[in-house]
């Protein structure tokens, strides 16, 4: 209690003349308990001190059992001043840090990075360690929106020390495919034509021929019994089995980067945003690489604006290195491997022919695809006469 509170006793031949004291001087009493020798009760600190007299006079005699309150705990230590000092300090601090911001959560994000998003957000003055009376978040949001067409929404939300910034990205507009256009459906690479799923337009090759690359496959004019022709958007799935060919070519001899043995750890300390290096290093190489991890301190589930970022620093050696013919085959599979699924990614590969050849200096790996794929491109009709 900030107030304090007494629990006392109260002896003597009338103690019920002091509960009428206390009454008529409107002094609150509380747990009143009945003894062999009158009764105890409890009352405020300052009150007690004034009816001390009165009591006398009522010839009654008050004795002092227990004090409690926020008065008794600093009477008991204002002998150590160090104490009071530093629970104000204390108080002091938690109400200065009270007004930054201590942490930022970021919602919504699919496309768009998070690191852009924190950039964005510090050019517009909202990052840890921020004086919170001087932010905007209305203008925040909005100044973001005006400068990422990606983001469709925006709004930032300040909740004590916390910063949460909740983002919807835009939309993209769905595509609406043309389908009223005439025009026809022509192939787009050679290659031997396996099935042909015609939805609309007339088909003029037949299934198991071979076409190349701009061949019609179905006609967008079409005719009737009386010899009268009209226009349609042809539209069609033409799935052939084609060739595709690539060459992958790496040195005889080159340079490389190896990792050693070295490694070092730096670490700093994150507070409010500020960085404090705590452990210092460096390798003793031209090439080296780091990689850093951050790690922020929630105990209890609170985001604290205190994190330890460590950094590895990893050493690299430079070697010239000659390739023989098994290394240097190694490396353009991995090349062509990596051709295949990302190039290659809308065809189903059935078979891969490789040749490996080695001339003025170098190896070269031929690789020829065999594919199944949609060679299908829809062309307008009219649009080679008009751009002649």
């Amino acid at each position: 209690m900030i107030r304090g509170s007494v629990s006392f006793s109260v002896s003597g031949r009338y103690p019920e003349r002091f509960l009428n004291i206390t009454s008529r001087n409107r002094v609150r009493i509380w747990g009143v308990r009945r003894t062999e020798e009158g009764f105890t009760a409890c009352m405020y600190r300052a009150d007690y001190r004034s009816i001390r007299p009165l009591a006398r006079g009522a010839g009654v005699r008050l004795k002092v059992s227990q004090k409690r309150g926020l008065p008794e705990f600093l009477a008991r230590y204002r002998d150590r001043a160090g104490i009071i000092i530093g629970a104000c300090a204390f108080i002091v601090a938690v109400f200065v840090m009270s007004l930054f911001v201590w942490s930022i959560e970021i919602t919504g994000l699919d496309t768009v990075s998070e690191a852009r998003m924190r950039s964005d957000l510090r050019d517009q003055g909202l990052y840890v360690g921020a004086f919170k009376p001087s932010l905007d978040c209305t203008r925040i949001a909005r100044d973001v929106l005006l400068t990422r067409p990606d983001i469709g929404w925006m709004a930032v939300n300040m909740t004590g020390s916390y910063a949460c910034v909740e983002v919807k990205e835009e939309a993209p507009p769905p595509l609406v495919e043309d389908v009223h256009t005439p025009c026809n459906v022509k192939a787009k690479c050679d290659g031997q034509i396996l099935r042909i799923d015609a939805r609309e337009g007339d088909t003029v090759i037949l299934e198991g021929s071979g076409v190349i690359e701009g061949q019609l496959i179905v006609s967008g004019v079409m005719g009737d019994e009386q010899g009268a022709y009209r226009l349609v958007h042809a539209d069609a799935g033409v799935i052939a089995r084609t060739k595709r060919e690539a060459s992958f070519t790496v040195p005889r001899s080159g340079c490389s980067l190896r990792p050693n043995a070295e490694s070092i750890q730096r670490q700093t300390v994150d507070l409010f945003g500020i960085q404090i290096p705590c452990r210092l290093g460096a390798v003793n190489s031209r090439y080296y690489a780091e990689f850093s991890r951050s790690e922020a301190l929630s105990p209890l589930g609170i985001s604290l604006p205190v994190g330890i970022t460590t950094q590895t620093v990893c050493a690299f050696d430079y070697e010239e290195t000659e390739w023989d013919e098994n290394s240097a085959k190694e490396i353009l599979n991995r090349e062509s491997r990596l051709y295949e699924a990302f190039c290659l990614s809308d065809c189903t590969v059935e078979a891969r022919e490789e040749q490996l050849t080695r001339q003025n200096g170098a190896y070269t790996l031929n690789v020829i695809y065999t594919c199944v794929e949609d060679i299908a491109y829809k062309e307008p009709i009219g649009t080679d006469e008009n751009t002649q």
